[in-house]
């Protein structure tokens, strides 16, 4: 059985603590516990969907935007994106499909930015998770600026650090890549208050999440996905 939990975001200037909406990751039901799926990969469209409308259906009014993980296989599945395409016409619920950086042997970066390029071509909102890790670094995002709507950078992926100073040069550089592309920035990991000080005095942005700001909390009603 799956089950969505959501991590709250927040508007970038810290301004306000009311949610604006969630990160969603997908989790599976084993002996009693939620745990990690085993393969991610082997999650079909059909369940993500069912999952994604379920989350959808039930969320406030002030909710703004959702965004969900898919893998590189997974991105360039066309019924994925044909998956996607489905929820968000019903929904004004900005809907956000985070590209992970995790690589895929079996998926090529040209095939990652025809993806992109079907999906922005779909009126649909593209986001490039953990900027400067793994798989999501210039040589992926050259040739898809035009096509993705949201760079993320996950401050996590840089710990351990003695101080958060250690990580603003890397911070500093994906902020003004977003900027000069015109994209929007979700900063992630932000896990003290002085962290969050820095963030929104020096990297004010569109979006902010971590465990300082709120922990991930399941989401949904009960659907028979599995």
């Amino acid at each position: 059985m799956y089950r969505f939990f959501g991590q709250p975001k927040f508007v970038g200037d810290g301004s306000s603590r009311l949610p604006i909406g969630y990160e969603l990751f997908i989790r599976e039901r084993k002996n009693g516990k939620w745990v990690l799926p085993e393969d991610f990969n082997a999650i079909t469209a059909d369940a993500i969907g069912d999952l994604l409308g379920n989350i959808v259906d039930t969320m406030s009014s002030s909710i703004r935007l959702l965004s969900f993980n898919l893998e590189e296989r997974q991105f360039i599945d066309p019924a994925f994106m044909d998956m996607v395409a489905r929820i968000q016409a019903r929904t004004k619920i900005n809907i956000f499909t985070e590209l992970t950086e995790r690589r895929d042997p079996d998926v090529s970066v040209a095939d990652i930015q025809a993806a992109a390029r079907r999906f922005h071509a779909h009126n649909l909102l593209v986001c490039v998770d953990d900027v400067g890790v793994g798989q999501n670094n210039p040589n992926l995002i050259k040739g898809m600026e035009d096509d993705v709507a949201e760079f993320k950078f996950a401050c996590q992926d840089f710990r351990p650090c003695k101080t958060f100073r250690e990580i603003e040069p890397i911070l500093s550089m994906w902020y003004n890549e977003a900027k000069e592309h015109h994209k929007a920035i979700a900063i992630e990991g932000i896990e003290t208050q002085i962290e969050l000080d820095a963030i929104t005095s020096k990297y004010p942005c569109d979006v902010i999440q971590g465990y300082w700001l709120g922990r991930p909390k399941l989401l949904g009603t009960d659907v028979d996905v599995n």
